[in-house]
């Protein structure tokens, strides 16, 4: 006897018996998502902004914060953590006092990124996966140490804002299945609808 021939059976001995049929079972619940972590909630709405439109990827930052990073960064390299720095750029970079770059050189800057690093890592179908920092440069992005004696005064000030910006933020690299290359993504947590900005963002 089939299971739903046996139903009825049991239905119509429970109707005879003056028992009411017993009541429909609930479907069962659907499965709870598990929720992202911030490491990939980062790297979900990178991907989603590249595939949608250079505006959506400049939202996704702070470009006050960007003009502090990058200074801080030139200085940082000039005292040896970017080994290939040509004459011209220590020269530079030694001529820096501390004063961030304009919020709107850095997005200008970090605009002209959207193809040559976001397009060319999310590609066309995406599928990004948040990975840790591949190459020495980028594993040291969250790492900002004391300076040396005879830094200009204002570099201590772009250094606590770094520290304490990564404080409740960090470093996360990302490589996708439709794209090529890598990048890493520095961000910090934000009291805005997204929960973070991001501060800087280098090729990996």
């Amino acid at each position: 006897m089939g299971q739903r021939s046996l139903i009825l059976a049991v239905g119509s001995l429970l109707s005879l018996a003056g028992c009411p049929p017993p009541p429909p079972q609930p479907p069962p619940p659907p499965p709870v998502a598990t929720p992202l972590t911030m490491q990939e909630k980062v790297v979900t709405d990178f991907e989603v902004a590249i595939l949608t439109s250079p505006d959506e990827y400049e939202a996704l930052f702070d470009f006050d914060a960007v003009g502090e990073m990058e200074i801080l960064l030139h200085r940082y390299d000039l005292n040896g953590r970017l080994a290939n720095l040509d004459g011209q750029q220590k020269a530079e970079y030694a001529a820096e006092d501390g004063t961030p770059y304009p919020a709107e050189r850095e997005r200008h800057n970090v605009g002209n990124f959207y193809k040559t690093l976001g397009q060319r890592t999310v590609g066309t179908s995406g599928r990004c996966v948040p990975r840790e920092p591949r190459t020495h440069y980028a594993k040291l992005l969250g790492s900002y140490p004391p300076l040396p004696a005879g830094t200009p005064p204002k570099y201590e000030e772009l250094r606590a804002h770094a520290n304490a910006w990564l404080a409740k933020g960090g470093v996360v690299g990302l490589r996708c299945r439709g794209g090529r290359g890598g990048l890493v993504l520095v961000y910090t947590e934000k009291d805005n609808k997204r929960g973070y900005d991001l501060i800087t963002i280098y090729d990996d």
